[in-house]
């Protein structure tokens, strides 16, 4: 049976480390999928990656065994199971403000009895038809991995009550979106936000639930693995060619 290598990472109490995804292109995942990554994610809330792109980055990952997690872009259940029945077994959904609407959302990665998603006959995640309808089902629900996104001042006030809904493997903390609902736009070290992190490991972890967030820098992921966070993102494709773009030019314009 299929079993998402993150899901039994995080249950064991490991780290798992991965990489934001904003370039629409298949090559992107090869690339980033073979430098040592537990995961990627591919982030069509801020791109102009489309269904039809992440039909070629979700083949590209599989040339590398490398997981990868959606973000999307809408509030809509139905958009959740298209792109399960094209493969993919993850999600990261961004502005989760309440338990009625993470319950919504979270019901359409599921099949009955726990959720709405439907059954597409003939698709990738059934090997085009060619695996048993029960050994579909039982691995559809042992490999789906639910990351939801806490980043806003009504996240943060029905926080309990979300944390209720059943099928939460992650909560990620959006640490830019969370300073803004503050107060305190960008300032990630301020008391107020590093304090509110701090009460939200200890209320998520409660719940035996893992807590995942984004880190600026390795050092910042270092020291929130201390405090208790598991899943970490670091870095963006975009970011990452940027880098090291301008140490190439950095050290070619010092030897003049």
């Amino acid at each position: 049976m299929a079993v998402n290598p993150i899901k039994s990472k995080l249950k064991e109490g490991k780290c798992v480390y991965g990489s934001w995804i904003r370039i629409p292109s298949p090559i992107i995942v090869e690339a980033l999928g073979n430098v040592g990554f537990d995961f990627l994610h591919v982030d069509m809330e801020h791109s102009s990656i489309d269904l039809q792109m992440l039909d070629y980055m979700v083949l590209a990952g599989y040339r590398y065994n490398i997981p990868l997690a959606v973000r999307t872009a809408t509030q809509n259940p139905a958009d959740l199971y298209r792109i399960m029945d094209i493969g993919y077994s993850s999600f990261v959904l961004p502005r989760i403000e309440s338990a009625e609407q993470c319950a919504h959302l979270l019901k359409g990665a599921r099949y009955t009895p726990a959720g709405t998603r439907g059954l597409g006959g003939a698709v990738r995640a059934n090997g085009w038809g060619e695996m048993p309808l029960e050994q579909h089902l039982a691995e559809a629900e042992d490999d789906t991995l639910m990351i939801i996104q806490i980043e806003s001042e009504e996240g943060l006030k029905n926080l309990d009550a979300i944390l209720e809904v059943p099928g939460i493997d992650v909560v990620y903390i959006g640490p830019l979106d969370l300073s803004q609902a503050l107060g305190y736009p960008g300032q990630i070290d301020h008391p107020v936000v590093a304090d509110t992190i701090a009460s939200l490991i200890k209320t998520i972890r409660a719940k035996g639930i893992a807590v995942g967030i984004h880190a600026a820098t390795t050092l910042q992921a270092q020291a929130w693995a201390e405090a208790g966070i598991q899943y970490f993102t670091v870095a963006l494709d975009v970011s990452l060619l940027q880098s090291a773009a301008r140490t190439v030019v950095g050290q070619l314009k010092d030897t003049q």
